[in-house]
């Protein structure tokens, strides 16, 4: 305690920018820039990796589905790469959550829940990825080496691994939903950044929450995928204008004192 007559202590207080927020820290900026490539260079692995994935096939015609996975000789390097691309889109996107956290109040407090649902995302995805690019894949030879005795009984694995890889795309997506939902708010709510890349990310995020329930009910059937388009559409475009945006703010801080 400070003896009466005795000077204040000076406190050191950090810069804040224009709208009250406290200022980047190198770090930060340097992060936010890497989270803008990592978006663009995870929505380019994506669209490849799904080029390459077999789908003529109805994913809900499991016999059909299973056939078509066997003869496929990339099947698991597809969802490897898959699962990088998500990866890297998430680190994006807990950026994003770390640059929004320095927000006060409600907007700062739902880019906390985001940064936490974001890496629950990675966590979910990257086990779907492993039931699906290997654990199916193993249980599909096996069904299709099988003697016929056992062919129906290989057959009811398959499909028991493909509903554990349905259930796991539902909460996938509700997590998703929920992340960019949270994040859109943020933005909305805050004003660190635009309010309407705030809404699409918000709606976005909506409309995943709602593919993840239809999934969840129906697999990948054609209900959910009337969802998912243009749920995945507006993903795409919110995490672009994302990208333009954390990159100018990890460039336009750069410029001001650390």
């Amino acid at each position: 305690m400070a003896r009466a007559g005795s000077p204040e202590p000076v406190r050191a207080h950090r810069p804040v920018d224009d709208v009250g927020v406290p200022a980047l820290r190198s770090a930060d900026r340097a992060m936010l820039r890497l989270g803008a490539v990592a978006i663009v260079a995870g929505i380019v692995l994506q669209v490849v990796m799904e080029a390459l994935h077999p789908s003529r096939e109805n994913p809900n015609d499991s016999a059909a589905a299973f056939a078509e996975y066997a003869r496929s000789g990339v099947w698991t390097a597809v969802h490897i790469g898959q699962f990088l691309a998500a990866l890297l889109i998430v680190l994006a996107l807990v950026a994003l959550a770390g640059s929004l956290a320095r927000q006060p109040g409600t907007a700062g407090a739902l880019a906390m829940v985001a940064r936490v649902t974001a890496v629950l995302v990675a966590g979910v995805f990257a086990v779907q990825m492993a039931v699906d690019g290997v654990a199916l894949k193993a249980a599909i030879h096996a069904w299709l080496a099988a003697p016929a005795a056992d062919r129906a009984a290989a057959f009811l694995v398959a499909e028991g691994v493909r509903a554990l890889e349905k259930a796991l795309s539902g909460f996938f997506h509700l997590l998703n939903g929920t992340t960019l939902l949270a994040l859109g708010l943020s933005m909305t709510l805050g004003r660190s950044y635009s309010r309407g890349l705030g809404v699409l990310g918000a709606v976005a995020g909506l409309a995943l929450l709602v593919g993840g329930v239809v999934t969840a009910h129906t697999g990948f059937s054609m209900a959910a995928g009337r969802v998912l388009l243009p749920a995945t559409v507006l993903t795409f475009l919110y995490l672009l204008g994302a990208s333009v945006a954390m990159w100018r703010h990890g460039t336009a801080a750069a410029q001001s004192p650390s």
